[in-house]
């Protein structure tokens, strides 16, 4: 049981891809290489993708007013861009195989058909494949309320009982977005500022977390508003559950993390009374398209 938890996360996510977790293959037979040296290099590129996922569909514009109560509901998808550099990673054969090779072979999001090095003694190593995904989606409700001088309050969450096989889905994220433009009456543009954290968990054995500030600006002109940012995100997964192995509980765990690194987004969105559409592209470690759809009340 629990060594099928390990796998939880990328299972979920590679579903809501569309794609099949198992792809012929039993999870157990693959677990000991995710719990291996080889395991953070498999597993890193679904961390960095996941965090540019949640650092997405944050704001859609910076035109915050200095005071007001103002309310939008909305539902924010986000779909990180598979690259080839994430499909493939450098492996090292382990164990008693002989002799030692390293090679280049399937991340998660790689080739389905695993990849095998010939040893000595006719021996064969057999590196698993992944599940050949191009595209990793996530859709997330969220709320925005405002405003007190210039600032907004952004808040997501999501609580699911997933079964007794994947456990609750949590997710909480907090932030604010705060007006520049109350400050530089005679700036053409609105710019403003925000800060995000969110906190990830699936089950009691996975955790994660994604941390996002920036700069962002608008241009409105009649129902079209376009909109520009720049920031910084990072995200942190942990893995870790107690096996009941042969020679008694052994402790397993993963830390996989995604460093700050810049992300650009260009976007534009289209008011219609109370509705708002919004459509986005982020540029970073890992490239995501975003789409969302606001109310406000």
């Amino acid at each position: 049981m629990f060594k099928r938890l390990l796998f939880l996360l990328p299972v979920l996510f590679l579903t809501l891809a569309g794609r099949s977790p198992l792809m012929g293959q039993e999870i157990e037979d693959l677990v000991s290489r995710y719990t291996s040296e080889n395991g953070q290099g498999y597993l890193q590129p679904l961390a960095d993708a996941f965090g540019s996922n949640l650092n997405s569909g944050l704001f859609h514009s910076a035109r915050i007013p200095r005071f007001g109560l103002n309310i939008e509901l909305s539902l924010e998808t986000a779909t990180a861009l598979i690259t080839d550099e994430q499909k493939t990673f450098t492996a090292t054969t382990d164990g008693l195989f002989e002799p030692v090779q390293s090679a280049e072979v399937p991340t998660i999001f790689g080739d389905a058909d695993p990849y095998e090095v010939q040893g000595t003694g006719g021996t064969v190593y057999t590196f698993p494949g992944g599940f050949a995904v191009d595209r990793l989606p996530i859709a997330v409700p969220q709320i925005a309320v405002g405003s007190f001088m210039g600032t907004q309050g952004v808040l997501r969450y999501i609580n699911l009982d997933l079964g007794e096989n994947f456990g609750t889905l949590k997710l909480l994220g907090y932030g604010f977005r705060h007006s520049l433009s109350q400050y530089l009456p005679l700036l053409p543009v609105d710019l403003a500022a925000t800060f995000f954290r969110q906190r990830f968990e699936l089950g009691d054995i996975v955790q994660a977390s994604a941390t996002y500030y920036g700069i962002m600006a608008s241009k409105r002109s009649g129902m079209l508003e376009l909109y520009a940012a720049y920031g910084l995100g990072s995200s942190d997964l942990d893995i870790s559950y107690e096996y009941e192995g042969a020679e008694g509980p052994e402790q397993i765990s993963f830390n996989l993390q995604s460093e700050s690194a810049s992300r650009l987004t260009l976007g534009l969105a289209l008011t219609l009374s109370r509705l708002n559409v919004h459509a986005d592209f982020s540029m970073g470690s890992s490239n995501v398209a975003g789409l969302g759809v606001g109310l406000t009340l």
